[in-house]
């Protein structure tokens, strides 16, 4: 992998997402910083009135963005607040659907909330222990959950209801629904699972650098998986050549990452605020 171009945002990064033309991280003090992906100009900084902020997501445009923690909000990407809504329970990830609306993962249960009117609907937890993740299908059709009991469910968007159930031994970091919609990444303290979404049977794993690993990212094509955790090092997993390439260690532990929508860029950020993008080399595509 390619280092391209290093920024910071002087203070610790909770979560990063890449959307169209953009890169957007929210740091511990719920400031937003929004980055141009072409290059490591900042296009703005704002604050927003989330308090303990844990996920911030791109809207598929890439003219809004939802941060999740002690609330729900939405905002431009000029700093305009569209929508807030004020949680009974910590958000610890979120998605958006295609039609606009949000599913948030919650210590409580999930939350379906329309930001165009206002409407939310709230669906108790079936497990024992808090989601940790959530991940949506590209149609929406479908999305899966992580608890920290190590339970991954998948469920329909329609109906609410869970069809499917996969356990772990260790408590679900991340989860990641690739963009061709064939691949479901499960990332744990043991490993990173991906399965196929067709029947749901495990097609392959990583092993290597997974202990404390915060966060799992698949390229466009499915082809690559991007992680990192704790232990600092940026790993780029080639599905193809079944081949692991490392990176220089991070100043500290990794918190997040995200790829492009397309093509073969990613990015990730550590516990310090310090964000690399990088891009898979070109003798590793032949």
């Amino acid at each position: 992998m390619q280092v391209l171009w290093v920024f910071s945002h002087g203070s610790p990064v909770f979560a990063i997402d890449w959307g169209k033309r953009s890169i957007v991280a929210v740091d511990m003090r719920g400031r937003v910083h929004v980055w141009s992906d072409t290059g490591s100009q900042k296009k703005t900084e704002f604050p927003t009135a989330v308090v303990n902020p844990k996920v911030v997501r791109l809207w598929r445009s890439g003219s809004r963005l939802a941060i999740g923690g002690s609330a729900v909000a939405v905002y431009t990407l000029a700093g305009t607040r569209v929508h807030y809504y004020k949680n009974s329970s910590s958000t610890n990830d979120l998605v958006w659907l295609p039609d606009g609306r949000i599913l948030a993962a919650q210590n409580k249960g999930l939350l379906l909330l329309n930001p165009a009117d206002g409407k939310a609907v709230e669906v108790s937890n079936p497990r024992g222990c808090a989601f940790t993740a959530i991940a949506s299908s590209p149609d929406g059709k479908r999305f899966a959950t992580g608890t920290c009991d190590g339970f991954v469910d998948v469920w329909f968007a329609d109906t609410l209801v869970p069809y499917r159930t996969l356990k772990f031994n260790s408590p679900i970091a991340d989860l990641f629904w690739s963009k061709d919609g064939r691949t479901l990444a499960v990332a744990t303290d043991e490993g990173i699972y991906l399965y196929s979404t067709a029947g749901w049977e495990l097609t392959d794993s990583i092993l290597r650098g997974t202990y404390g690993v915060r966060f799992v990212s698949l390229s466009y094509d499915g082809r690559f998986v991007a992680y990192g955790g704790k232990d600092e090092v940026p790993r780029l997993y080639d599905r193809k050549r079944r081949v692991i390439y490392e990176g220089q260690p991070f100043f500290h532990w990794i918190t997040a990452g995200d790829w492009e929508e397309a093509g073969f860029r990613f990015v990730m950020v550590d516990a310090d605020g310090h964000a690399r993008v990088m891009k898979v080399r070109t003798e590793a595509l032949r």
